[in-house]
């Protein structure tokens, strides 16, 4: 996929309107949480959608990821 495939998307479209930004933007001003936390399954399609969220985060978003607002969550080790 292109990065405008990629931000034409209606998912990334959500994300962008849930936080506040516009992707590529540097301007925080707008932003509605402090903290994006990113939770996935501790499976390996969890974990292969959180790395493609933090790929989303780290090239369109990335004043987000530099200003410390993005987190991974990471699940237990253990069950309940």
């Amino acid at each position: 996929f292109s990065s405008d495939e990629v931000l034409a998307s209606q998912e990334v479209h959500d994300i962008s309107v849930a936080i506040g930004i516009d992707p590529d933007s540097d301007d925080l001003s707008q932003l509605r949480y402090g903290k994006i936390c990113i939770l996935a399954d501790a499976d390996s399609d969890g974990l292969h959608i959180a790395t493609l969220l933090c790929a989303l985060f780290v090239r369109h978003f990335r004043a987000l990821v530099k200003n410390g607002h993005v987190y991974v969550a990471l699940p237990p080790l253990y069950r309940i």
